[in-house]
Order: structure tokens, then C-alpha cells, then sequence
């Protein structure tokens, strides 16, 4: 697995890496994001997180550590905990296996005057046959998010975790690797359009370095970036916003972003390679022609040895507008295969804080990442924040200082965030959709932007191949599917999804201890298989073993509860070692105790 804290590493594109969050996100879609946990043990404590199979948590938020609250870890299906600490000592290197840089606790926001202090953990913890996370003790008022990636059964564990030298660099606060400019211009920008670079050649530019003096107003430059002749540009935003600077000047120190002052000039450079295998013609519009603006332009370009069909081009996708009553805010929806790596965004007037980010993977109609708050997605806690800076997070000015050190000033200012993904980037193979909501529920009127960065090829890699509608005997004929211990049932309700998510009925089974079988039809060039099952949520935990002619390839494991949202997505993927080069596949699935199904949506995978 690649190590996204290197920069050079962030345009290599891995499709089969799944990105996924456990969170405390309100199941009845409301604005209670606290106390929410997945189930409750016998024994009385608390699930915070669980999965079978091999993966590896990337980052843990946490909102109220408290000394009294005790979290333990049970790693591989064992009933004795490898560590157990207070969730307080967990942020504070109580686990010497965890401990060190990535590590913290501290202030980050105004609203709760006693504690509003968040921990942040970004230890790589890779497990191999599961991982379950429980709390027992004060739970009261606990937020929290857990992103992770899942890998197939046959996934090399030697590969995954470690902190690495670029880990430790980026988390020790040390200054991204100087770069050698080899493109350097003094520009003056009269007219509205002015091409600055333009190669006629492969290269991949490391370093984007803005100079300009501290009173100069870069607020009406646009940045318009073409990679291989495309008609449709890959990068188009506001100059500003490409280094997290909308309202003005605010030094901002990051991993891969870095802004400060030289003697009276400010100097703003991003460090994300771009790369380019033909050409690439970069143009920056003035949007006010009547006020030229003077700076310097400075480009690293070095040698592309990036392979096309591995790596994505550097996008830059900008919106901005105002909300709308009750839809999430689209942060962007993107085509093809790649990955998501930053999300900046600004806000004006309303409510910024506590709406949830929904980002769905490859066409899924329920949300692979579900939040609790726009302020816990950009690793903060209670608006108004306060400005910090990290390797992967930050706050760019604190309105609450800004006005009268009062929650009601602090809406006459523009709050300001960004979140580079290092930790996990957010690998789509077909397509993905950004949103988050405004406000508590997307219940405000607000001016918002946002910019996403992302990596992308513009091809797809799923096939739709076959659909099995459960309620249907003709299509379970048509599939051989059939159970030992089905129990026929008819749902309405709503799917986990955004807050206007849609009533479904649909008619499908039950089931208890058992067998399901059923055969699917595939393309036999493929790259593996997605099977996405519709599920009913209030039937919970649900465990079945998967195999895939007659070889044991996994659990498909859903141990959360929703009665508010009954109907969810849920995918299954199948590695290309047990279904390349065939036409069908029998799948039986071994059920312990309970399962529930509706539809099965079949995708084949495409070789890159």
C-alpha cells in the first residue's frame, strides 16, 4: 500500500483501497451526533467500532476524553482486549505502542468555555481478521469518528500501517523538502486572460509558489489549468483559495501547503505534484481588469516517471453560492476512478457548524462516510473555533477574537477551513459524490464555497453485470437463488442517505441460521467483483460467511442499528483471485444468526 504522507506517492491511484467511517452520526437524522454507537455488549459497554476481515483505522476524533471513560481495544475475534486505557489517556500516549507523533489533545474551539478540547489520532492500527472498539463508563455527550480502509482477504498485511519517514516529518512540523524552480516570471496581470506557462512536453510541476507583496490583492485572480489539451479544465478556482487564503492573509502550515512572510512579501506555496504526459497550459484570469495585479509566478517541474494508467491528474473543483433549505451543500460529483485528497471550505452568515458530511462511493445510495459536524469533519469541536494548524487539518481565522468574544459576533465573519486527506485520501473507482450539510440539518441560508483536490481518471472501472430482485420469484429462479430458513417480509422506509432521502417499499427476506446460494453473472476480464446488497438496518448485528465457488473469501458483517433509516447499501467485494477469467459465480452465504436482503446489484471490475 502506497504512503499518502509522501507527496510524490498522492497521484498513484489504488481503486482497490476502500475508504469507510464509523461515527456517532444521529440515525434519526436529526442533530443529536453524540451517544450513538453501533450496539451494546452484553456485558453493558459500549461498540464504538467494529469490522471482520483485514483493514486498518487511519485516523480517530474525539470530542469530550474523558478519564472517565475506558476504551478497549479486541483485536482477530479475541475476547481479551490487547490494550485498554481511558479514551483520554488513548490521546495522551498511554499506549506505548501508540504513542508518539500524531498524537493530540488540545483547545480548538470557543463554545464550551470547561472543555472544548478535541483528540486527534493518526497511529496507523492495521488489523488482520477484525478489530472491535468498546467504552465503558462516563459516555455521556461522546462524539466521535473513525476513518478506515478495508482490504480484500489475500491483501498483504506487511504492506499496510507503520508510521513512516514522512509521517514523522509531516507530524514533527517540519518544512515540506526545498524544491529547485526551474519556471520563474514577474507577472503583471492587465488584461483578463494571461497564459504564464505553457509546456509542450510530459513533466509533473512539484512546487506552485505565488510571491507577492503583503498589501496586494489577489482576491479577483482566477487560476485556469488545461492538462493534455483537455477542453474542460482540470483546475479552475479562485488563486486564493488554492492556498487556503479566501479572506486575506493567514499564515497556514501544513503538509503539503505552506504560507507565510519573507520580509514584506507573502509567500504562498502548494507542494502537490501535478503530473502531465503531453502538455499543459496554465492561465490566470483577473476577474477586475481595471486594477492590474503584480506578483511572481514560481513552478518546480521535474521529470514525469508517473505511469498514465497508475496515477490521476490534479484537479482543483471550486463552488460557491448559497444554501438550499434541507438539500446538503455539493461539494462536487465526480465521474471515473481516483481519489479525493483535500476539502477546503468557507462560510458566511447562518449556522456554520454541525452539519454532517455525506460522501458516497461508487454510486452507492448510502453514505460510506457519515459524520457528526462540519467543525468534527475539519478535526475541530464546538464552533467558534479557534485557529490552529496541522499536518492535515485547520481553522484559517478564529471569528470569535475577531468580533466581541461572543457566539452571536462571531457570525458576522466568514469562518474558513481545510482538511488534507494524507491519513486517506477517499478512493472512489466509479464515481463519487461530495455533500455536507448547513447548519444542524441543512436548515440555514448561508454563503458557502468550497474547493475539492482530488486525483482522477476519467474512465470508470465498474460494469454493472447483474441485479437480483429478492421479492421477485422470477428473478430468484432466473439466479437459483434459494434459503434455508428465508421468512418473507415487506419494508417501507427510508434509506440511510441525505435528509431528503427517498421511502422505499420493497419486498425481500429474513433469515436465520443457514445457507443462502444464489448465481451471478460477471465479465471475465475483470479486475474482481462488487456485490452491493439492499438491507434492512432494524434486523441487527447481520454476519454472513461469503464463498465464491466453493472458496471462503470472507463476512459480509453489518453491526449497526437504524430503525429511522431501515433501508441501507452495503458492498461486498470479491478479489480477482477467485473470479478472473470466469462468466458466473456461485455464491453461498453461511448465515450464524441473521440476514436480511432486497436487492444485489453486480459489479465487474475492469482492468486498468
Amino acid at each position: 500500500m502506497r504512503d499518502y504522507y509522501k507527496l510524490s506517492e498522492l497521484p498513484y491511484l489504488e481503486p482497490h483501497r476502500r475508504a469507510m467511517q464509523a461515527s456517532s452520526f444521529d440515525r434519526n437524522a436529526e442533530n443529536a451526533d453524540f451517544n450513538q454507537f453501533l450496539y451494546q455488549d452484553p456485558d453493558g459497554s459500549m461498540v464504538l467500532f467494529d469490522e471482520h476481515g483485514k483493514g486498518c483505522i487511519k485516523s480517530i476524533w474525539v470530542a469530550n476524553a474523558s478519564e472517565e471513560t475506558t476504551v478497549s481495544f479486541y483485536f482477530d475475534g479475541s475476547d481479551t482486549p490487547r490494550y485498554t486505557t481511558t479514551m483520554f489517556g488513548f490521546f495522551n500516549n498511554a499506549i506505548p505502542e501508540l504513542s508518539g507523533a500524531g498524537n493530540t489533545y488540545e483547545e480548538r474551539g470557543h463554545y464550551d468555555e470547561a472543555d472544548c478540547r478535541a483528540g486527534n489520532f493518526f497511529i496507523p492500527i492495521p488489523f488482520e481478521k477484525g478489530l472491535k472498539i468498546t467504552a465503558v463508563g462516563k459516555l455521556d455527550n461522546v462524539y466521535y469518528h473513525i476513518m478506515y480502509e478495508k482490504f480484500d482477504y489475500n491483501t498483504d498485511m506487511n504492506t499496510v500501517g507503520g508510521r513512516s519517514e514522512a509521517f514523522l516529518r509531516a507530524f514533527a512540523g517540519q518544512a515540506p523538502e526545498q524544491k529547485t524552480y526551474t519556471y520563474e516570471k514577474e507577472l503583471t496581470l492587465t488584461s483578463m486572460y494571461t497564459n504564464v506557462f505553457k509546456a509542450e512536453q510530459p513533466g509533473v510541476i512539484t512546487a506552485f509558489t505565488v510571491t507577492a507583496p503583503k498589501d496586494a490583492d489577489l482576491s479577483k485572480i482566477q487560476v485556469d489549468i488545461s492538462w493534455d489539451g483537455e477542453k474542460i479544465s482540470q483546475v479552475a478556482a479562485p488563486l486564493l483559495h488554492m492556498f487556503s487564503q479566501p479572506f486575506g492573509f493567514t499564515e497556514v502550515h501544513t503538509h503539503a501547503l505552506d504560507v507565510g512572510m519573507e520580509g514584506d512579501q507573502i509567500v504562498m506555496s502548494l507542494y502537490l505534484p501535478m503530473p502531465f504526459w503531453e502538455c499543459a497550459d496554465i492561465t490566470l484570469v483577473n476577474l477586475d481588469t481595471e486594477s492590474p495585479v503584480q506578483f511572481t509566478l514560481k513552478l518546480a517541474v521535474e521529470e514525469n516517471a508517473y505511469p498514465k494508467k497508475e496515477a490521476g491528474y490534479f484537479h482543483a473543483d471550486f463552488r460557491k453560492g448559497i444554501t438550499e433549505l434541507f438539500d446538503d451543500w455539493l461539494i462536487g460529483e465526480f465521474f471515473g476512478r481516483g481519489h479525493v485528497i483535500a476539502v477546503m471550505q468557507t462560510c458566511h452568515g447562518g449556522q456554520y457548524c454541525e452539519g454532517n458530511e455525506h460522501f458516497f462511493i461508487n454510486g452507492a445510495r448510502t453514505p460510506q462516510i457519515n459524520g457528526t459536524g462540519t467543525e468534527d469533519f475539519y478535526l475541530g469541536i464546538y464552533w467558534p473555533n479557534t485557529k490552529y494548524d496541522s499536518p492535515v487539518a485547520g481553522c484559517i481565522n478564529d471569528v470569535y477574537l475577531m468580533n466581541d468574544c461572543t457566539v452571536k459576533g462571531s457570525f458576522k465573519y466568514p469562518a474558513g477551513y481545510y482538511r488534507f486527506l494524507h491519513d486517506m485520501p477517499i478512493s472512489f473507482a466509479d464515481g463519487i459524490r461530495l455533500s455536507i450539510q448547513h447548519g444542524a440539518v441543512g436548515q440555514t441560508y448561508s454563503d458557502y464555497s468550497s474547493l475539492c483536490l482530488s486525483y482522477r481518471q476519467p474512465e470508470g472501472l465498474f460494469t454493472q453485470t447483474d441485479f437480483i430482485y429478492v421479492g421477485s420469484a422470477q428473478s430468484r429462479a432466473q439466479h437459483g437463488y434459494t434459503s434455508d430458513s428465508a421468512e418473507a417480509v415487506t419494508l417501507t422506509a427510508k434509506i440511510e442517505s441525505e435528509r431528503k432521502a427517498p421511502v422505499l417499499q420493497k419486498d425481500g427476506f429474513a433469515h436465520k441460521a443457514g445457507k443462502i446460494r444464489f448465481t451471478v453473472a460477471i465479465a471475465p476480464e475483470n479486475d474482481g467483483v462488487c456485490i452491493r446488497r439492499l438491507y434492512d438496518q432494524t434486523l441487527s448485528p447481520q454476519l454472513a460467511g461469503v464463498s465464491v465457488d466453493g472458496v471462503p473469501v470472507g463476512d459480509w458483517y453489518n453491526p449497526g442499528y437504524n430503525e429511522a433509516t431501515a433501508f441501507a447499501d452495503n458492498d461486498f467485494y470479491i478479489p480477482a483471485a477467485v473470479c478472473a477469467g470466469k462468466e458466473l459465480l456461485q455464491i453461498e452465504l453461511d448465515v450464524p444468526k441473521a440476514f436480511s436482503d432486497f436487492e444485489y446489484t453486480v459489479f465487474s471490475i475492469r482492468k486498468v
